[in-house]
């Protein structure tokens, strides 16, 4: 495996903003379907003869193999120092999880049923199952080591998987008649029904207060968002293509756009309403997003291989004013970081305490390259200590 620079993709990053730089992360040809958190990419590589899952860590540039069996592992994805997958080698698909952090590979379904695509959030890992000629949204929670199944409306749909962030869990849904996105919410035991216009809604992804999906309401296919917060739905696209798989990140929407039979990844921050070409090359498919991250895979000459767009600063959107505060955080040094949070010119204690008391805050409404101190791809504690440390 070879990490090549965005200099040597001419085709790609000529297909991007000239603000966000490419890169290649792949070059086994047989690479699909990546998913990403924080400094570590993962995705299904057929370079084996089967499917096996694959890891690269950005920050030691170093990629790992992390499935070994020799049956087919597809559909990951990742959460802190946790992978899981869709795997076939006992027969029937199971979920299986791997700790980066243990080494330890653990299977979670037994029952012998079909267990389909995979998510995770924390400790708990959610996916689509069959159960006699029908599909329900199940979960299992590795802190008690209880699997709960979440639907039991017969009506889940495979092959679009759940999605989940924080106790939220939404997914596609068609009892009644026509696709709609539910969400199921852990703390409330509350399911909602968020789409109601009597067409199909399809592909549902989650991050806080947000949701994104694809929607056929208008006879195309258009990304729709709706905020829990403010119980307002907005509709994202409106050029008459076809767009689909969307991925959302903080402000950030991602997908992937049809355009006379190209497939091409836009973005759309909603910070600064401000849509971006990301790839364009017109082979381009399954779109994920980290903070400023991107990925992506894309064929050239008959090869698959993951690409990784990053976003410029300039690209980011504005910086927020943080609650409680009335100016914005500010950059004293100019080396790329603002650590002064409060806004007022200079790094003092008060820029900690507000820091650390609106991680979470941070995380859903700021650009993370911006207050990633520690540079690690995530906002967490590791971040304050560094941020204490330049005082």
């Amino acid at each position: 495996m070879l990490l090549v620079s965005s200099t040597a993709l001419a085709v790609s990053a000529q297909s991007v903003s000239p603000t966000a730089s490419v890169t290649k992360i792949t070059t086994s040809g047989k690479a699909f379907d990546p998913a990403i958190y924080g400094d570590k990419i993962v995705w299904e590589d057929g370079r084996n003869g089967n499917s096996d899952i694959y890891m690269y860590d950005l920050t030691a540039k170093k990629e790992t193999r992390i499935t070994t069996s020799g049956a087919d592992q597809y559909c990951p994805a990742i959460y802190g120092n946790r992978i899981v997958w869709e795997d076939l080698r006992n027969g029937k698909w199971d979920v299986y999880m791997y700790d980066l952090s243990t080494s330890k590979e653990t299977r979670i379904t037994t029952a012998g049923e079909r267990s389909r695509g995979p998510a995770i959030y924390g400790g708990k890992i959610v996916w689509t199952n069959y159960l006699d000629d029908y599909w329900e949204i199940c979960m299992y929670d590795l802190s008690t080591k209880k699997k709960t199944q979440i639907t039991n409306s017969k009506s889940a749909v495979w092959p679009t998987a759940p999605a989940i962030y924080d106790n939220r869990i939404v997914w596609m849904d068609d009892r009644n008649g026509k696709y709609d996105i539910y969400m199921h919410d852990l703390s409330t035991k509350k399911e909602t029904r968020i789409t109601t216009s009597g067409l199909d809604q399809k592909y549902p992804a989650i991050y806080g207060n947000r949701i994104v999906w694809t929607d056929d309401r208008n006879r195309n296919d258009d990304i729709y968002m709706y905020d829990l917060s403010t119980k307002k739905e907005t509709q994202i696209t409106t050029n008459g293509f076809n767009q689909y798989y969307p991925e959302i990140y903080g402000n950030r929407i991602v997908w992937l756009e049809y355009n006379n039979e190209n497939t091409n990844i836009y973005m759309y921050d909603l910070s600064t309403k401000k849509e971006t070409k990301i790839a364009t090359s017109g082979l381009v498919y399954n779109p994920a997003i980290y903070g400023d991250k991107i990925v992506w895979s894309e064929k050239h000459n008959g090869n698959d291989d993951i690409y990784m767009c990053t976003i410029s600063s300039g690209e980011l959107g504005p910086i927020p004013v943080f609650p409680g505060y009335t100016n914005s955080p500010t950059d004293p040094n100019k080396d790329g970081l603002y650590e002064d949070i409060n806004g007022n010119g200079k790094l003092d204690f008060d820029d900690i305490v507000a820091y650390y008391d609106n991680i979470d805050w941070i995380k859903e409404n700021a650009p993370v390259a911006f207050f990633d101190y520690n540079k690690n791809g995530l906002i967490d504690f590791d971040d304050v200590v560094k941020h204490y440390d330049m005082i």
